[in-house]
């Protein structure tokens, strides 16, 4: 008889377990500097005209906070994200109402060296087509992201460029997402993904076929946090910060005297100075308004040069080809 009620009991507590379950979803938005990322798409990133043809990466290492600041850490969850797919399941967890959610880029060490045969198919972590990994023990591509960006000044990307980050020190905590008031029995996480983020002051025209965990790879992994290439569209703080990032554009339909288009994150006027690869300055202009347009009336020599934006709050660079 007390065997029975005690079967009972289980049930019920295990019946009450399930039903507190909440599934998770994770929605990421991927975007290019604020433009919505479509694959084929040419945009300028730092005055070239960049295509990406294939972004992936992994994220693990997730943990949760929930129910006024306990954590709940995730070790089995994996996300292959892809630039063209916005919704990935994070499977279920216990709780009633999340608060925020933390995660990293790459695969952890522990499963970074157990090969994709130890996974099912469809498993993040199996085998992809195409690849994600490098084969046992090498372990994953942290990360594919491979395109094109003009190295000749005519706004039409030419150069082949790959990044194959290979490694585990390549692993980058992502800044921890926070403040939320989340429940009910799905509940779906937003975060944005700003892809150029990851190639910020980067020189693409050298990168060839970075399959590897070298400086290239390591720019990439370190770029993750200070550009906010992961941010929370709803936080205050992040959209103010986007709202702070400088626009420099060249307009290239006088190839042989570009104009530069600009609008700074300053309230101060800036000084502008021309200068070509070697440093010496070419043209010069102080006291400017931080919002305008700079029209290169001197006829300079074939070539790419540099153009800065300084005052005591800023200093912006920006390069630019020059084209007769």
């Amino acid at each position: 008889m007390k065997t029975k009620h005690l079967l009972v009991g289980l049930l019920i507590a295990g019946a009450s377990t399930v039903s507190a379950q909440n599934t998770l979803e994770l929605n990421l938005n991927h975007q290019f500097d604020g433009a919505a990322f479509q694959y084929g798409t040419v945009y300028q990133l730092e005055g070239r005209a960049v295509r990406l043809d294939r972004v992936q990466y992994y994220l693990s290492g997730f943990e949760i906070t929930h129910d006024g600041g306990q954590t709940t850490t995730m070790p089995d969850t994996y996300v292959l994200g892809s630039a063209n797919i916005t919704n990935y399941s994070l499977g279920q967890e216990t709780f009633t109402t999340l608060e925020g959610i933390s995660f990293d880029l790459g695969v952890d060490a522990a499963r970074n060296g157990m090969g994709t045969s130890n996974w099912p198919s469809g498993h993040p972590l199996a085998a992809q087509s195409p690849s994600m990994d490098w084969g046992w023990p090498s372990g994953y591509f942290f990360w594919t992201i491979e395109g094109m960006v003009d190295d000749t000044g005519d706004g039409t990307p030419n150069k082949m460029f790959q990044f194959h980050g290979i490694g585990d020190h390549l692993l980058r905590d992502v800044n921890g997402f926070t403040g939320w008031t989340l429940s009910g029995s799905t509940v779906t996480i937003d975060l944005n993904v700003n892809i150029a983020g990851w190639l910020k002051a980067i020189d693409l025209e050298s990168v060839g076929f970075s399959h590897d965990g070298g400086n290239n790879n390591v720019a990439v992994a370190e770029n993750t946090n200070p550009n906010y290439v992961f941010f929370d569209p709803a936080s205050l703080g992040i959209e103010e910060e986007a709202q702070n990032e400088h626009f420099i554009h060249a307009d290239y339909t006088m190839a042989y005297a570009p104009t530069i288009y600009y609008d700074l994150a300053t309230g101060e006027n800036v000084d502008i100075r021309v200068m070509d690869m070697s440093g010496s300055v070419v043209l010069e202009t102080q006291d400017q308004s931080p919002e305008g347009n700079y029209f290169v009336r001197k006829e300079l020599p074939d070539g790419t040069y540099l153009i800065s934006f300084t005052n005591g709050n800023i200093s912006e660079q920006f390069r630019f080809v020059v084209k007769n």
